[in-house]
């Protein structure tokens, strides 16, 4: 009965596998913040505990623990250890534990997760009919995720309103769906060569021009090449003669994926530029680029060289280190939370010792692939051998590969776990290498039946452990369904969001996403109040009442704190410090100070992105606001200074010289505006800074000194009803911090602009 029950265990985990394996690329739900892949780590989770805990209670039936041992298992414990050990001594310890939200993927439990999952694939895998399964499950994976990728590169879409992009894709990602592609296709290219049992020759001539037509369309140039390595590894290492005998089966999808990237990259004038076109039209993914990758990696190394900044801790560090040039991309303003690939990545944020383990794994998968890539080398004539073996090493090989070209993404690296499981219990020797743990401490039944408590004492552990993660996880779900919801009502009903907002955060305190919207939320339930019952020009007093005035304090009160909580939580975020500097900008109308505290947490955000020109304008358009001209200048010339063409800084430096009275400098930089802007001279920017210099001249030659109404939208920031002056104040902030401007910029040669009259320090 035991043996039965044990054989109905063993059969249910991995019917359960081969779920996990097919599902995982598959899964996304748009009640989740972020649709593709919060659902598939929440369903790794789910699948990956109770698996492991069927694989433990499976021991108690057999009376033993039996771990099967694969070459990868001590690497990738160290890996573990290395991540569990830099999370813990992270500056940012909860983000580097539960992943810098909505961004999960990477943190130290997504990582444990993956390699807790690997350990129960390994040893499940236990004989051959179960590998020819799994990867049977995985191609028809991809060929669901293939066609409806291909739908969606021709604009016909599934029945969702978020799916209604060309390059929507199920695994979130251009990149996760080509790299699970190719990482699959050498089975059926291979199967081209090698005609067998496994996978008849029609499906996989249709399964390889399938993948390749994909891969080539929604994928960069770089996994094209690979897909063209692919076809050239698989007939390097066949037989001559097969080669020779069935070349053909391999010359029709070579043709096929030949033309298709002609029509792709070459642009063709008709019916024949079809391809061309959608290609140039296709929303292809924005990649940090391999040197500033490389040198944020290596400022990271050099400031936490043996453990990194801590896992998920990418964003921080490319805010801090970000090379000077980087302004000069077309994507400037954006953030990016990974590196250019997986190892840089692991250099940033796990340091020396990540990046030895992370080289330790790809050192005993090349080895092993060594040993088992050749087909004529593999042993005995059955399909495991014949195709299946050196197809999943040349796939390894691929998986090693896409690491050096692109950060990991939750599909392609629990993709790469399955492929190096089932890689390793291809081998005989190794699926064979069965481990079993006792403590010799038996128990007797009533039956007078002896068992081994060892198993019995880890399942208790494993339910202690077990029960308030899952709990834990649970609350993490729900609090993350409710901020979606909350943006969901953001547009439509702020007291929703308001209520959805706060069962988040109670759910889940240590998410600094939901403390910044609730943050947000806060404020604009205060500034609607203001705007309603404020002072206004027909009725100079408002009509705010005593109830409006403690309802704006307590909303204003509850915003700052959220906004505090934020930064307390995720202390090296600059944009956290940001969203705190723009919330008591904008309530300098009711609190005293507020411009203080302002430009501290600009202070803050500024030391932790020094290169954004962006938080320059914001601090300049303060000092603006309060007449203080030349401070003003100071840091509208810093970001012009950090990206010469920034046609915002030169804006507000030439409204600023005007207003200051400084008419020739003034002319000067708004002809560099109108020389910057010149490329597009339909374009409104272009006319205004045309009708400004007109201005500026006009003034210069009669030295005219009065005042003009002519703005940039954002000058002095955006407008709030709660920084109107004629507002009681409703809130009061004591102890205002000691305010040091940051460091001047030093002067780009790229830029002809006046030297400030303040210059406290000078930033390289």
């Amino acid at each position: 009965m035991r043996e039965k029950l044990a054989n109905y265990l063993d059969k249910g985990i991995t019917y359960t596998l081969l779920a996990v394996a097919g599902l995982t690329p598959l899964i996304f739900f748009n009640q989740t913040t972020e649709f593709f892949e919060i659902p598939k780590l929440l369903f790794l989770i789910i699948t990956t505990v109770i698996l492991t805990g069927l694989w433990i209670f499976s021991w108690i039936v057999k009376g033993k623990i039996s771990i099967t041992r694969s070459p990868l298992d001590i690497a990738l414990i160290l890996f573990l250890i290395v991540v569990v050990a830099s999370a813990f001594l992270s500056p940012n310890r909860l983000v580097s534990i539960y992943g810098n939200f909505p961004r999960v993927h990477g943190s130290a439990v997504s990582w444990f997760i993956y390699i807790l999952l690997y350990f129960v694939i390994v040893s499940h895998l236990r004989n051959v009919k179960s590998i020819k399964h799994l990867i049977y499950v995985m191609l028809g994976s991809g060929v669901i995720l293939s066609i409806i990728s291909l739908l969606s590169y021709f604009k016909i879409f599934l029945p969702f309103e978020f799916a209604k992009a060309v390059n929507f894709t199920p695994t979130g990602s251009s990149f996760s769906t080509a790299a699970f592609l190719l990482m699959l296709l050498p089975v059926p290219v291979l199967s081209l060569i090698n005609k067998n049992k496994y996978m008849p020759l029609p499906f996989a001539i249709a399964i390889t021009i399938l993948f390749s037509v994909v891969v080539i369309l929604i994928g960069s140039i770089p996994l094209a090449l690979i897909v063209a390595g692919i076809f050239v590894a698989s007939v390097l290492i066949s037989k001559p003669t097969q080669v020779k005998k069935n070349i053909l089966y391999l010359l029709a999808p070579g043709a096929v994926m030949v033309l298709v990237a002609l029509l792709v990259y070459i642009p063709l004038s008709g019916p024949l530029g079809f391809l061309n076109n959608a290609s140039n039209n296709f929303p292809k993914e924005i990649q940090l680029p391999l040197s500033s990758s490389w040198k944020i990696s290596a400022s990271s190394l050099r400031d936490a060289p043996f453990l990194g900044t801590g896992p998920s801790s990418y964003a921080f560090n490319f805010s801090a280190y970000k090379p000077a040039e980087f302004n000069s991309y077309p994507f400037w303003n954006f953030t990016f939370d990974t590196a250019y690939n997986e190892v840089f990545q692991s250099i940033g944020t796990l340091g020396v010792f990540g990046l030895v383990a992370l080289i330790i794994v790809a050192v005993i998968v090349l080895r092993s692939v060594r040993r088992n890539i050749s087909v004529h080398k593999a042993e005995g004539g059955d399909d495991i051998s014949f195709i299946i073996l050196p197809a999943l090493a040349l796939s390894s090989v691929v998986a090693l590969v896409l690491l050096l070209l692109h950060a990991s993404t939750i599909v392609s690296l629990a993709t790469t776990l399955f492929i190096f499981a089932a890689f390793m219990m291809s081998q005989k020797h190794i699926r064979e290498k069965v481990t079993e743990f006792s403590m010799g401490i038996k128990a007797v039944t009533s039956e007078n039946s002896k068992f081994d408590l060892f198993p019995v004492l880890v399942f208790i552990i494993f339910v202690i452990v077990a029960a308030p993660f899952m709990l834990r996880v649970a609350q993490a779900a729900q609090a993350d369904y409710y901020h979606r919801q909350a943006l969901n009502q953001s547009f439509e009903n702020g007291t929703l969001t308001y209520e959805y907002l706060q069962k988040a955060e109670n759910l889940n305190p240590n998410i600094a996403l939901y403390r910044v919207d609730l943050a947000q939320t806060n404020f604009a339930l205060a500034n609607a109040i203001a705007t309603q019952k404020g002072p206004t020009e027909e009725n100079p007093e408002g009509t705010l009442t005593d109830e409006d005035r403690q309802t704006i304090q307590t909303l204003l009160s509850q915003s700052i704190n959220e906004g505090r909580a934020a930064v307390a939580l995720s202390p090296r975020s600059a944009a956290n410090w940001e969203v705190l500097g723009t919330i008591y900008r904008s309530i300098t109308g009711v609190a005293q100070n507020a411009l203080d505290f302002s430009l501290a947490a600009y202070g803050q955000a500024i030391q932790r992105d020094p290169l954004n020109p962006a938080l320059r304008v914001n601090v300049g358009g303060i000092y603006y606001a309060i007449g203080n001209y030349e401070l003003a200048a100071r840091f509208f010339s810093d970001a012009a200074n950090l990206k010469p063409d920034y046609a915002n800084a030169y804006f507000n430096l030439a409204v600023t010289l005007r207003e200051s009275g400084d008419m020739t400098n003034a002319v000067l930089v708004a002809q560099q505006l109108v020389n910057i802007l010149n490329d597009n001279q339909d374009s409104q920017d272009y006319k205004t800074a045309v009708a400004l210099l007109e201005d500026l001249n006009s003034r210069l030659a009669n030295e005219e000194q009065a005042a003009d109404d002519t703005q940039q939208e954002g000058l002095a920031g955006e407008e709030s009803a709660l920084q109107n002056p004629n507002l009681p104040d409703v809130t009061t902030l004591d102890n205002p911090p000691t305010v040091s401007p940051a460091p001047t910029v030093a002067p780009n040669p790229n830029t002809n602009l006046p030297r400030p009259t303040t210059s406290p320090e000078v930033e390289n």
